[in-house]
Order: C-alpha cells, then structure tokens, then sequence
C-alpha cells in the first residue's frame, strides 16, 4: 500500500505505485502529489495511507481524521468531494483545475489528451446567477472545453447540467410582397385585427395568434407589437404609445418584446410556453407538429435558486424540447440578446 504525508492541501507520496501512475491521479512532482479530493478517494477506498506530522510526532489518519483535516481548510470539500467519488466510481479520471474539476473521456488519463469538460460545484442550496451562466460559456470557447454544472442535494446525490450555447434550428425567411396596414383594437391585454384575408394569411402562414369562426385574428400583445412595426397593423396609438401601455400590463413586456423580435427575426416561429411555465415555445417551420425549444426571459440580474434551475429544466426534458434561457444584456447604449441552453446530462 501507498504511503503518503500530509501537507496542507496536498499529500505527497514519495514512491507512488504504477497502477495508481496509469490512473491518472495527482501530479508528478519528484514524487506524486494528490489534491485532497484524490488523496480522500484513494484512502477511503483502501490504497494509500496518510501520515501527518505533528508536534507530538507523526500520526496516521483515518478517513475520519483526513475529512475533518480537509473540511477545515475548505468548508467546501463535502460537495467537492462526493462530486469527484461520483466521477471516478463512473470511470472517468478527474483532475483539480479549470473551474472546479478537469474531466477526461473514459480510458484517457490526463496528459495523454486534453481535458474535455471543466466541472463547476453547486450545492441543492447554493444560488447562481444568470450571468454567471453566460461567463461559463465565455470561459467554455478561451478554453475550448464543454462546462458542466454539477449539483449536490441533501441526500448527496449528484445531478449533471450542461450548459450550451443556444444553437437554433431555423428555416430560411421567405420574401413577401408587402401587405397594407389593417386596422386593430385594443381588447385589454389583446388585440384584435379585424381584416379577415391578412388575418387568416398571419395565422396559416406565419402562425400569429389564433383565429376565431369569423376569421378574426386574436393576437397577444408581443404580437401585435412586432406587427405594428413591421407596418401591417394600424391601432388606435402609435407605436411607441402601445410599447408603454403593454408595459402597464406587463412589467417585463420590453424584456419579452426583444427577445420575440429576435427569434422572428432568425426566422422562427414563437407562440406562448405557458402551457409549460415558459414564456415562449419556439418552433423552426409551421408545419411542425411539436415545438423544439422552450424560452424563459429572465432581467440580466435575475439570480436562479437550484430548485427553480432544476424545475424549468425537467419540465422542458420531460417534453423533449431544450430549456434556454434568455436576457437582454445592456453593452454601451444597446442591447444584445443572450441565450443559454442548459439541460440534464447523463455521464
């Protein structure tokens, strides 16, 4: 069996074996040099020994001793910990580094080739903050790695989230002659457009609002918002006038607005999520029958719970669609629209 002395965060082993080598575990440094989390699961699982040095001279630690040693030098370990055991019980070789941990595909060992994941730790009762979601992706492309949140719940379970760059399946936008400007009305948080021929042109072509037995299109007030500028509806205010009363109804009406603008402007069809506690489903083509992705638009500061985080995310994997995340992130003067696609991940 492996010896090892403790030193601080580290265990040094002077004379590691070849199968503890060919693992990937530590770093060669004269000897071998263990993170705590590794030097924990090589003690816990019965192969190596670690001695400290103290003033009444060395003393051999067991499991109990090394996690009380390891929890007061970061009250963190518990999470680190039962993250890395889970990891390497599954195969993998895991390395301390990038965000919390490097992971390796199954049968690499580090140095052979890089890293393909970086980890980050979150506890069931941690928050984290929508921006910290969008810096992961940052940091994912400088270093050219997938991230991976993973999160520990009270009864120390592991769940896995990736977390993606949304990428949008879309079709080609179509060039339409222009259509004359038709007459709406105001229905308290609808409106109602009253030209039957472009009514049911916008429901069957571009799947706006829905359409009543009188061929009357009912549209909600993102909608009608988008309609009106691109000049095909005509209400009893001017634009700028519905941009404030739709905001009266609904305090984040500018927040949606964009990010509706956005998505129809890439050429996708968006309708209400509420069914499925979103704001919006998102469609590529009209003739899909079921949508691909659900849209939730949060402020830029908005500060997720894990439970929320885990709730949005299981609804939408439950039917079969991808949650993303969207924000309006303020740069200068303007706006640029961010989604982050974060979902559930099987290791």
């Amino acid at each position: 069996m492996m010896q090892g002395e403790l030193s601080g965060e580290k265990v040094m082993v002077a004379e590691p074996e070849a199968d503890i080598l060919g693992k990937g575990y530590g770093r060669k440094k004269g000897g071998l040099e263990l993170s705590l989390e590794e030097a924990g699961f090589l003690l816990e699982t019965g192969k190596i020994e670690i001695k400290e040095q103290r003033e009444q001279g060395e003393k051999k630690l067991n499991f109990k001793d090394f996690l009380k040693h390891a929890l007061d030098i970061s009250p963190k370990f518990g999470w680190r910990y039962i993250v890395y055991r889970d990891l390497r019980e599954r195969g993998y070789a895991v390395q301390p580094g990038g965000v919390d941990f490097w992971l390796y595909p199954r049968g690499v060992k580090p140095g052979e080739k890089p890293a393909k994941y970086f980890i980050r730790i979150l506890s069931e009762r941690d928050l984290y903050p929508l921006k910290e979601l969008d810096t992961l992706l940052i940091l994912a492309r400088n270093m050219r790695k997938e991230p991976i949140i993973a999160v520990v719940d009270e009864e120390s379970d592991v769940t896995y989230y990736e977390v993606k760059e949304a990428r949008f399946e879309f079709m080609e936008l179509k060039k339409k002659k222009k259509e004359e400007k038709a007459q709406a009305t105001l229905l308290g948080d609808k409106v109602i457009l009253w030209d039957t021929n472009l009514a049911e042109n916008l429901h069957r072509n571009d799947f706006y609002g829905k359409l009543t037995k009188e061929k009357r299109l009912l549209l909600s007030l993102v909608e009608a918002a988008y309609l009106m500028k691109k000049s095909l509806l005509e209400i009893e205010v001017i634009f700028e006038q519905f941009l404030d009363y739709a905001s009266s109804i609904e305090s984040d009406f500018m927040d949606k607005y964009a990010v509706y603008e956005d998505l129809r402007e890439k050429g996708l069809i968006v309708k209400t999520g509420f069914k499925f506690g979103s704001h919006f489903r998102v469609y590529k083509a009209r003739q899909q029958k079921h949508s691909l992705y659900l849209i939730h638009v949060l402020p830029e500061a908005h500060v997720f719970s894990m439970s929320e985080l885990s709730r949005a995310i299981r609804l939408a994997h439950g039917v079969k669609k991808r949650m993303i995340f969207s924000f309006r992130e303020k740069v200068g003067e303007g706006c640029i629209i961010r989604y982050v696609d974060v979902g559930r991940m099987k290791l």
